[in-house]
């Protein structure tokens, strides 16, 4: 064998194994779909914050948010909502083992805004979502994360620190700008972070905010539409 086809070789060993290693890696990185146990579910939980809730601190209903739109679209269905206006994901946690002896066939988990502009770090909001999907699956459901809607910043409305309400602790515009990051942070860590669930990838909701957080009507439409194409 001369020194010419020598080196043939030894480049092209080099060159399948990179293409090996390379392989593996985007085999071993590339997120998965969970099995789905129970294809056609009945019993459903949506896990949340104001995102999510149907009745506001004093009891009265909030009629425009997605799971209304869920509830009437799918009357063969039994939805149940363990959501409250301002609660962060520890509260959800807490307050999710109660609900789950009702044995639900499949639970939404959308939450950790709050966390993001109440001093929870993303590491922590993490482990409470990921200790509730362990919960719900150990109950028997199937799990999905809602990743949210698209967080556009001073290009949009939905996390635009020009039309987000100032509060006690967030008093000037300026102050929600690394509270919007933190928010992004969070969006991007679920898929890699999260085991054991399913995820309603980030969705566009059109700019349909009044206050940069919170979808209008018709923004809740759109939500649904999100959840309808894992329901069909």
């Amino acid at each position: 064998m001369n020194d010419r086809t020598q080196k043939i070789l030894a480049y092209s060993i080099i060159a399948l194994t990179f293409l090996g290693l390379t392989s593996f890696v985007l085999v071993k990185t590339r997120k998965k779909k969970v099995r789905i146990k129970n294809k056609n579910p009945k019993k459903i939980l949506i896990v949340g914050d104001s995102q999510s809730a149907i009745k506001n601190d004093s009891g009265s209903a909030i009629k425009f948010t997605y799971p209304n739109i869920l509830i009437k679209d799918f009357p063969d269905k039994q939805f149940d909502v363990l959501a409250s206006v301002g609660k962060q994901t520890k509260w959800m946690l807490d307050n999710l083992p109660a609900k789950l002896s009702n044995k639900y066939d499949r639970v939404y988990i959308y939450g950790g805004g709050n966390d993001m502009t109440s001093g929870v770090s993303v590491e922590k909001a993490l482990s409470n979502i990921q200790k509730m999907a362990d919960l719900a699956n150990e109950s028997g459901a199937d799990v999905f994360v809602n990743l949210g809607y698209k967080i556009e910043g001073a290009n949009g409305k939905f996390g635009n620190p020009n039309i987000m309400p100032l509060t006690t602790y967030v008093n000037t515009k300026e102050k929600w700008i690394p509270l919007v990051e933190k928010r992004k942070e969070l969006q991007k860590s679920l898929p890699k972070s999260i085991k054991g669930v399913n995820f309603i990838p980030v969705y566009d909701l059109k700019q349909n905010t009044t206050d940069g957080i919170h979808p209008t009507a018709e923004g809740h439409k759109l939500v649904a539409s999100e959840f309808k194409k894992t329901l069909k």
